[in-house]
């Protein structure tokens, strides 16, 4: 079959075509892009600047509510403490956000210092059940850590950065959770490792929700149907487990509670003693 020299420059000319439309396409979702990303770098520059505003007048409210639970501005009813005990754990929440709004920009962006050493596991436990256990006991729930008595538990890690990741996972845990109870457990999984699990006996999380749990401002709706956090607390978890060379998961069902975990490998010094 012969095409004659019409049909080739029909061709030729509906290829330029095509090819212009191609280009027309790339060069308006390029500047889309770059619009995009000029919109999120100064979204970020807002977060992050709100956050520091933000940290000053929180820490100063922290401070102020414990000289009063102290007694340094005289004497405090049992009343008056629960009132305290309340807007302290309020404050703790705002206080985690914006940590969380800082670090998660200065994570991506890999701005973010840390002060790397070795780690008691089960001491970071502890300081945890130690600082909801006023929050968890309010609420009526049974508050308690598990800890084997030979555990291998020394990780090299940068303690600040991981007393948040605990203090997300069981703060999560004591708000989601009506009745019931709450528990710290550290176990060895495999050598080599240490694991840290938060069991809950609340509502549990669907298998769907479970597969979006850890990724950037998703939020799990509560029982009252609400949408409650600001979805970026797990998805630093995870960024800040990762960094550690662990890993993180959940193993949950409806209405059958969860267990929120993390592994991290043991450091050199514990597995030398091992």
């Amino acid at each position: 079959m012969q095409i004659s020299q019409e049909h080739l420059l029909i061709f030729s000319v509906i290829n330029f075509i095509l090819l212009i439309i191609a280009i027309v396409v790339a060069v308006i979702s390029s500047r889309k892009y770059g619009k995009i990303k000029e919109i999120d770098k100064e979204k970020d520059e807002f977060i992050s600047m709100a956050a520091h505003e933000l940290r000053a007048p929180l820490t100063a409210i922290k401070g102020y509510l414990s000289m009063i639970v102290e007694g340094d501005a005289g004497e405090v009813s049992t009343k008056a403490r629960g009132f305290l005990a309340d807007a302290s754990a309020v404050n703790e929440r705002l206080v985690r956000l914006v940590n969380n709004m800082l670090n998660v920009s200065r994570i991506e962006q890999g701005r973010l210092v840390f002060q790397m050493d070795n780690l008691h596991l089960a001491r970071a436990a502890r300081s945890a059940l130690d600082t909801f256990r006023a929050e968890a006991e309010r609420k009526g729930l049974e508050f308690s850590v598990e800890i084997p008595e030979k555990i291998s538990d020394v990780v090299y890690v940068d303690p600040d950065k991981l007393d948040e990741v605990i203090a997300n996972l069981v703060s999560n845990a004591v708000k989601f959770t009506n009745k019931g109870s709450v528990k710290i457990r550290l176990v060895n999984p495999e050598n080599g490792a240490v694991r840290l699990e938060v069991i809950d006996s609340g509502p549990g999380i669907s298998a769907e929700e479970q597969k979006k749990l850890f990724r950037k401002f998703y939020r799990v709706e509560s029982t009252s149907g609400k949408t409650i956090g600001t979805g970026l607390g797990l998805y630093i978890c995870k960024l800040l487990i990762e960094k550690f060379n662990g890993k993180i998961g959940l193993i949950s069902g409806e209405e059958k509670g969860s267990t929120f975990w993390f592994e991290l490998p043991l450091s050199k010094s514990e597995l030398k003693a091992s």
